[in-house]
């Protein structure tokens, strides 16, 4: 009876530690958390309620295409603007048209239960058509507001634990970026060239990232995207050319005395992830991070 006691006894201590341990290692859900209804408030400072998941989401946005496939959510996009080429699964998803010219009638024949823009265009238009439209502007000022884009896409959608994990991934990767350039003062000059001399000022996520990088954007007096001179970019003579559509400018007579064309140092991106404010933004920071300093950057 004694030895029956003293088992019962170990099995006992043996079962509450096992438990403790267990409760410390893990992660217990609050079973106070309920996912719907979300509020969110859009590009006209208006809240949007969502109740649940849309199932059919028509995003003229490429940004929201891209955060949505990397959350695990893009059977949910049925339509979406001729432009978008990423990821490869979006190649057979409907296109209606550009973000500035929407094909409203076959937009309403894929009966979606929410459809995305960034600009305010056709917002009324869609709505007119008893279309559920959800609004934002795209991000112009801080490339780490992507992060909350991808949370915010996960609350929408249901999926939050995929979404916070791409945030987080996305925001590790920039902070890792960071404390690389505490050890550079000052980088190259530096000019973007999106074709015919259009470039980003300070202002731009791209302009955002040179100063991350802590690279001197010759467009320094611009705000926005505006075409310089062939003089200017010649006299304020780049040592770091991003040629993001291609090179146009290696083999102009123009610029053959620049610094960047002289040194080789004309790069051509090897995606347009610069272009779209969505998970894949950081990619593009790391390849520019890599042109600019090879010896820190592997």
């Amino acid at each position: 009876m004694r030895k029956s006691y003293r088992l019962w006894i170990l099995v006992l201590v043996a079962t509450v530690t096992f438990t403790v341990v267990c409760s410390e290692d893990l992660e217990v859900p609050d079973p106070t958390y309920v996912p719907f209804p979300f509020t969110v408030v859009d590009g006209d400072e208006k809240e949007v309620t969502f109740n649940a998941p849309p199932e059919r989401i028509v995003s003229f946005d490429s940004a929201v295409v891209e955060i949505l496939f990397a959350i695990g959510e893009g059977h949910r996009v049925v339509g979406t603007h001729n432009f978008v080429d990423y990821p490869p699964e979006s190649v057979d998803i409907p296109k209606l048209g550009s973000s500035f010219s929407i094909n409203l009638e076959a937009t309403v024949a894929l009966k979606p239960d929410l459809v995305f823009v960034f600009s305010d265009q056709f917002h009324s238009d869609l709505e007119r058509v008893d279309l559920n439209v959800f609004y934002q502007k795209t991000l112009t000022d801080d490339f780490m507001k992507v992060a909350d884009r991808i949370r915010m896409w996960g609350r929408i959608t249901g999926s939050v634990d995929r979404a916070q994990h791409v945030a987080e991934e996305f925001e590790s990767r920039i902070l890792e970026i960071e404390e690389i350039m505490e050890s550079v003062d000052q980088g190259l000059r530096i000019f973007q060239d999106e074709g015919e001399l259009w470039t980003p000022g300070p202002d731009t996520l791209v302009g955002k990232v040179f100063k991350l990088l802590k690279l001197d954007n010759i467009a320094y007096d611009i705000s926005g995207y505006k075409q310089l001179s062939p003089e200017i970019v010649v006299d304020r003579d780049p040592e770091l050319i991003i040629a993001q559509y291609g090179d146009n400018i290696s083999d102009n007579e123009t610029f053959k005395d620049m610094s960047a064309v002289k040194n080789g140092r004309v790069m051509v991106p090897r995606s347009n992830s610069l272009s779209v404010a969505g998970p894949r933004f950081v990619e593009g920071i790391e390849d520019i991070a890599k042109w600019a300093y090879p010896e820190l950057f592997k």
